[in-house]
C-alpha cells in the first residue's frame, strides 16, 4: 500500500482537459478553412471584448504610473490577452470539428450508429436491481454502505455490462487510431481514457445522474443544493505501461461517482485525505481522515468533489473506471 500523502504535497485541482489541435483524414482538406478570418459580426464582438478588457485593466492601474509606464504595461498585457484568446478560439474550433467528425462518421460495435445501438440506451444498462428498488422505495440504507465519513459504496453494474462498456470504449479508441484522430482525454491530469459524452453516451450519463446519482446524493449530502443538473462523464485507464497512478487532487464537481469497470489488476486503491474548501485545500490531512478504498468490479464509490483523493499506483494488470462528475449550477461550495 502507498505511504500516506506527505504534508508538503500540493493538491491539484483536476479540471476538464481542453481539446488540442489535431489532424485526421476527415479534416485534412478543410483545416485551413476552419481558421479563416472572422465575419464582420465576429470581428465586432472581438473588438468589443478587447475594449472591455482594456477598460478593466486601466481601471486597476496605479495612479503613480507615468503615461509611458501605463502604455507599456497595457501593450504587454494586451498582447498576452490576444495570444491567449486566439489560442482558446482555435481550440474551440478544433473541438467542434472533433465532435462533428465523430457524429458524422463513428459507428459503434456491430457497425451500429450510437442512436440505435442498445448499449447507448440507458434502459439497457444493467443496473443492480436492488439499487433501483432502493431508490424507488426511498430505502437507501439497504444498498448504500458508508465505508468512511462522507464516502459511500454500492453495487452499481453487473460484470457483464462492465465488459461490454470496456469493449465499446476500446472500439472507439481503435477507430480513432485507424482514422488518425487523437482522442480527447478526460481532464488535465489523466493521459489515458476517453470522454464518454463525446461519442454518444451523453444521454445515458444524463439519466445516470438524474435517476441514480442525484437521489443518492440528496440522501447523504443534504447540504448540496439541488438540482444536480450538469455532468462530465469519462473513463480513465491505468496500467503498467500507461498511467500507473494519479496525484492527490480534488475534482471539479460537487459530487463524484467512480465505478470500477475492470479488468484484472492489483494495487490501485483510492486514498482519501479529508474534505477541504478552496481556501484550505492545501492543509495537511488529519490522522482520522486517512482512508484507502479497494476497488471491486461493478461497484461505485460516491464522494463530494472536494474530498481530496488520489489513485495509488497499480502494481499489475489494467484498471478502467467510469467517472461521473456531477455539478449543480446553484452550488455554494
Amino acid at each position: 500500500m502507498d505511504n500516506k500523502i506527505q504534508e508538503e504535497e500540493k493538491v491539484k485541482i483536476i479540471d476538464n482537459k481542453k481539446y488540442h489541435q489535431q489532424e485526421s483524414k476527415f479534416n485534412e482538406h478543410d483545416h485551413e478553412n476552419s481558421l479563416s478570418s472572422s465575419s464582420a459580426e465576429e470581428e465586432e464582438n472581438e473588438n468589443s471584448a478587447e475594449q472591455q478588457f482594456i477598460n478593466y485593466i486601466t481601471s486597476h492601474l496605479s495612479d503613480h504610473l507615468t503615461v509611458e509606464e501605463r502604455s507599456d504595461y497595457l501593450q504587454k498585457v494586451l498582447s498576452q490577452w490576444r495570444k491567449h484568446r486566439k489560442h482558446t478560439q482555435e481550440e474551440q474550433q478544433m473541438y467542434k470539428k472533433y465532435i462533428k467528425t465523430i457524429k458524422e462518421n463513428y459507428l459503434g460495435t456491430n457497425s451500429l450508429l450510437p442512436s440505435v445501438h442498445p448499449l447507448y440506451q440507458f434502459q439497457n444498462w444493467k443496473l443492480n436491481p436492488k439499487l433501483i428498488q432502493a431508490i424507488n422505495e426511498n430505502n437507501f440504507d439497504s444498498v448504500l454502505v458508508q465505508v468512511h465519513p462522507g464516502i459511500y459504496t454500492f453495487e452499481c453494474f453487473d460484470e457483464e455490462f462492465c465488459q461490454q462498456l470496456i469493449a465499446e470504449i476500446n472500439h472507439f479508441e481503435k477507430w480513432c487510431l485507424e482514422n488518425g484522430i487523437r482522442v480527447q482525454r478526460p481532464n488535465s491530469m489523466n493521459n489515458y481514457g476517453a470522454i464518454l459524452d463525446n461519442f454518444g453516451f451523453e444521454p445515458c450519463l444524463q439519466d445516470l445522474m438524474t435517476h441514480i446519482v442525484e437521489p443518492l446524493a440528496k440522501h447523504v449530502y443534504s447540504y448540496i443544493t439541488p438540482p444536480l443538473d450538469s455532468h462530465h462523464g469519462f473513463v480513465v485507464e491505468y496500467s503498467m505501461n500507461k498511467d500507473k497512478k494519479l496525484d492527490f487532487h480534488v475534482d471539479n464537481a460537487d459530487v463524484t461517482l467512480n465505478v470500477c469497470l475492470g479488468q484484472e489488476f492489483t494495487g490501485g486503491q483510492l486514498y482519501f485525505g479529508g474534505v477541504r474548501c478552496q481556501e484550505h485545500v492545501q492543509t495537511p490531512s488529519l490522522p482520522n481522515e486517512d482512508f484507502y478504498f479497494d476497488h471491486k468490479i461493478g461497484y461505485g464509490v460516491l464522494h463530494v468533489g472536494k474530498h481530496r483523493h488520489r489513485a495509488c499506483e497499480i502494481t499489475s494488470g489494467t484498471r478502467l473506471n467510469l467517472i461521473l462528475w456531477v455539478i449543480t449550477t446553484t452550488s455554494f461550495l
